[in-house]
């Protein structure tokens, strides 16, 4: 019954008397507790224990910091035995790599530094908690005898808090042990990246500087055993540390498995729907990859796309971490390699295969020959004529691509490149600069087949969005010509810009110039710029501006994937073109939303500039803001739509679209007018087709005088109704418009089912109302 309300250690210290109490105690004696008041005490005081001795187990589990620090203090000290015992023959690639394991391990030390000092003080705080309610609990002379109960609590109570005492004084010795390793691991992990930073400026200056002697300076050793020793020593001790690294970066691979999965299904179920929609319309013979138009082939993708998915993540992967291992660089190459051999023994012309497969065999063979740390005098010779050769292919290789456009264009130079830095290659070895000379090779070779792989990615992704715009279109039933070329050209400088960027990158990464850009650019774009009281940068401008550009790009093209089409001799209608506009509005409002937020730029400055902007607005731009209004009335009143037939001032014609400023006609002669929104929404519009596509026309007939009137009305009134695409629902009206001595002439009047139809509709009338009245002896004059 004693263990029954919980109650917290805080309620035990607020027990305490305050001091002006306790000075009024210390003058007078003690007043005895009576049972009751006991009995409650040691209540209360039970279930401060119970949550003391919670709160320590629960704190006590540091399971996780006990696995992994032991891996991080391995690490340490493997970085540290290489850079001490290796120093000499670690490459750039290697000091890059321990730059971000040192770099992940900090931020884990770091974060469990924190960890532990609030443990501690956590641990600290329950201690003197204890400490108080241990005073409380004291005897004292003036407490009477207690009762038999109460005495075995007060003896469990004791029990329990030893228990308590000695849990805490566990978890306290095992947090300052964490702790001091922690600490020192740290303080390792320091030293160690200012050791890195040093090497890598040695590294740089040993660049420039000649390792071994001329290739005609025979007779001095260039080999040295004890060299190439420790180089495999090096690489034998990274191990553990490529391990470490492939556990700390494992959503990298998560990340590629998101991607490619996402792009096989999105690919794969648009075949699938365009298959679907083949067989339904009776060709169900036909391939999926060949239900698309001549306009524009599928090189790449095939209805089940995993090579060009395998491409699509291996192409980005190396962008994921721009200094990795050594070891997961060669990986994520190799399969890249093998993805686009495969893509391309059935994709390329066959000279452009054959090219392919030089390459790849010059990675292999480059590579490998250079990873010798301390080469000999044949080494090098071999060296000097591999990069020789690669100059040769390359060039061909650059003359293959000017003669025939099967990459993109942006490959041609990274040929010419190439052969640039294997001549540049060649002169460092020559001159016994085998660093530089490996630095220059591996850059090439990279580059190369890097930039052959982005340009196969450009054009997967480009297709992948002509199958969805094809999808969006059968979905919505258009079968016209889709003319893609629009959007295809933007997508891919689009794509293109991008793809150098990274390029780009990466290249300045070989090169070990990337931090270097990378500061002076950053602190360029970082740097505060002050304009009156606003204060700015450069890279809030650019981000303003790249996200207002992406926006007018997106809201461009953003038709597409809903069916619509540049073919202005399309029979196909839709009615989208309402909320189209909506969705364009929409983007472009959540776009400048967003550049406002994403770049920093003051909201309130942004606003006193367009309120200070509010009259020449309402002046000069007037007739551009009645267009813009203007149209967004229509958004919602929706006079006409998308492909219905109008007439305003004087023009007439069919709805192509309906943009944000003006609208477009389509005149019966296959011109485009374009019509500013506030004369639409101004001005008196005739909708022939608001309703229905209905509309009645007229037929104009001369007959000659001598025939029975009445039989040719019938049999002009027949043929009419026998034509599927009349309304049979309203009788034809056959009118008599003029009597003369050379005959009658008269006018037929009839509804027919669709306005896009009325020409061709009267021609084919016309030929069957001759017909009719030929076989009944009535002639036509």
């Amino acid at each position: 019954m004693l263990l029954c309300l919980p109650l917290s250690l805080l309620e035990v210290a607020a027990g305490q008397a305050p001091p002006k109490a306790t000075a009024q105690a210390k003058a007078r004696p003690a007043a005895p507790l009576l049972p009751d008041s006991l009995a409650r005490r040691i209540e209360k005081a039970y279930f401060t224990l119970s949550r003391i001795n919670g709160a320590a187990r629960r704190g006590a589990d540091m399971q996780d910091l006990s696995d992994d620090l032991p891996q991080i203090e391995e690490n340490l000290e493997t970085i540290s035995q290489n850079l001490d015992q290796y120093g000499n023959v670690v490459d750039v690639k290697q000091l890059q790599m321990y730059r971000v394991l040192l770099a992940d391990m900090q931020e884990q030390l770091g974060a469990w530094r924190t960890d532990l000092a609030i443990s501690s003080q956590q641990l600290a705080t329950t201690q003197a908690r204890l400490d108080t309610l241990t005073t409380q609990l004291a005897p004292t002379t003036a407490q009477p005898a207690a009762t038999p109960a109460i005495a075995r609590a007060l003896a469990r109570l004791r029990t329990k808090q030893d228990r308590a005492t000695q849990l805490l004084a566990s978890r306290r010795h095992t947090v300052t042990g964490f702790q001091t390793r922690v600490s020192e691991s740290y303080i390792l992990g320091l030293e160690l990246q200012d050791v890195v930073r040093e090497q890598m400026g040695r590294f740089n200056r040993r660049n420039s500087q000649a390792e071994l002697p001329p290739l005609w300076q025979p007779g001095r050793i260039v080999a040295d055993d004890q060299t190439s020793a420790l180089v495999r020593q090096s690489y034998a001790a990274q191990r553990s540390l490529v391990g470490y690294y492939f556990t700390e970066h494992w959503d990298y691979w998560v990340w590629m498995v998101v991607v490619a999965g996402g792009f096989f299904g999105w690919v794969f179920r648009n075949f699938r729907f365009l298959r679907r929609a083949a067989a339904e319309s009776g060709s169900g013979t036909v391939p999926a990859a060949t239900l698309v138009l001549t306009d524009h082939r599928l090189h790449y993708l095939r209805p089940v796309p995993v090579a060009a998915a395998l491409l699509v993540v291996f192409s980005l992967a190396p962008f994921l971490d721009l200094q990795p291992p050594a070891t997961y660089t060669d990986l994520l190459q190799v399969l890249l390699l093998l993805t686009l051999t495969a893509l391309g023994w059935r994709s390329w012309p066959r000279p452009l295969f054959w090219y392919w497969l030089a390459i790849v065999g010059a990675f292999f063979v480059l590579n490998f020959t250079y990873a010798q740390r301390a080469p000999g005098l044949g080494a090098r010779w071999a060296m000097l004529l591999l990069n020789a050769g690669a100059v040769a292919l390359g060039y061909r290789f650059g003359q293959y691509l000017r003669a025939h456009r099967v990459l993109a264009g942006f490959v041609k130079p990274v040929a010419l490149l190439f052969v640039g830095l294997n001549g540049l290659a060649l002169l460092a070895n020559a001159y016994g600069r085998v660093s530089l000379a490996k630095m220059f090779t591996t850059t090439a070779i990279f580059g190369l087949t890097q930039v052959v792989a982005l340009s196969a990615f450009v054009r997967i992704v480009t297709e992948a969005f002509y199958l969805q715009v094809q999808r969006s279109r059968q979905a919505g039933g258009l079968n016209g010509r889709l003319g893609f070329g629009k959007m295809e050209s933007g997508l891919r400088k689009s794509l293109t810009a991008v793809v150098s960027v990274l390029w780009l990158m990466l290249f300045t990464t070989n090169l070990n110039l990337y931090n270097l850009f990378y500061r002076v650019i950053g602190s360029a774009l970082t740097a505060p710029h002050k304009l009156g009281s606003t204060v700015f940068t450069l890279g809030s401008v650019l981000l303003f501006v790249g996200i207002i550009f992406l926006t007018i790009q997106l809201q461009k093209y953003v038709g597409y994937f809903f069916g619509e089409t540049d073919d202005e001799f399309s029979v196909d209608t839709d009615r989208k073109g309402s909320w189209m506009v909506a969705i364009r509005l929409a983007i472009l409002a959540v776009g400048i939303f967003l550049a406002t937020l994403a770049s920093g730029l003051p909201v309130d400055k942004i606003a006193i500039v367009l309120g200070a902007l509010g009259v020449g607005i309402g002046l000069g731009l007037q007739n551009i803001i009645n267009n813009l209004v203007s149209g967004v009335i229509l958004i919602f009143e929706r006079p006409f739509q998308v492909g219905d037939y109008i007439e305003v001032k004087g023009q007439t014609g069919r709805v192509k679209d309906i943009g944000i400023r003006a609208s477009k006609l389509i005149s019966q002669a296959g011109s485009e007018i374009i019509l500013p929104n506030g004369d639409l929404l101004s001005n008196h519009v005739i909708n022939w087709t608001l309703s229905n596509n209905h509309i009645r026309t007229e037929l104009a007939l001369n007959l000659a005088p001598d025939i029975d009137l009445d039989e040719a009305r019938r049999l002009i009134s027949e043929e009419i109704l026998n034509n599927p695409n009349t309304l049979h629902k309203i009788a034809p009206e056959i009118l008599l418009n003029n009597v003369a001595t050379t005959g009658y002439d008269l006018k037929a009047l009839f509804w027919i089912n669709n306005i896009r139809q009325e020409e061709a509709l009267k021609s084919e009338l016309l030929a069957g109302i001759y017909h009719r009245l030929t076989q009944a002896g009535i002639a036509m004059r």
